[in-house]
């Protein structure tokens, strides 16, 4: 329980530095790393779900970050062009996660939609911080992610 608290707080100082820097990739990354996270953990994931979850979410999250800033005023050009991203998401967690794990997933959409509102109002309320710092504890992130994924025995 240390340990995921631990990374809790390592990835919301990361992403407080990456918003400082305003570089769309790293705000990607952690916002699909932050959803995959809760994703893995909550639908139990075997280690080749939660990779192709994260790839699946990484390339999701760059897209709405883009449609974001493309759009940025254009509430409702954004909730048209995001939900067509999220809609082909949906299709592809079809093919990775089993009918139970797709099910609940599909019942929780809502939540990790709401989940992703409040990591970015959170990531987009914040100031700047030491971005080498923060790319150190990405990559411990990172590596601490790798391990709970390959053994969720170990989050408890």
């Amino acid at each position: 329980m240390k340990k995921l608290l631990v990374m809790t707080f390592m990835v919301f100082g990361i992403v407080y530095g990456a918003t400082a820097t305003g570089n769309v990739s790293l705000i990607a990354e952690k916002r699909a790393n932050y959803l995959s996270d809760q994703m893995i953990k909550e639908l139990r994931l075997n280690n080749y779900q939660a990779n192709k979850i994260r790839e699946i979410n990484l390339d999701v999250a760059a897209q709405i970050t883009e449609i974001e800033q493309n759009f940025d005023g254009n509430q409702k050009m954004i909730e048209e062009k995001c939900k067509a991203v999220l809609t082909a998401r949906d299709l592809e967690f079809e093919d990775i996660l089993s009918t139970v794990q797709y099910n609940d997933y599909f019942g929780d959409r809502k939540m990790y939609s709401k989940a992703d509102r409040e990591f970015m109002a959170n990531l987009n309320g914040q100031g700047s911080e030491n971005l080498a710092s923060n790319e150190r504890s990405t990559e411990r992130a990172t590596a601490g992610n790798a391990a709970v994924a390959s053994n969720p025995s170990t989050v408890n």
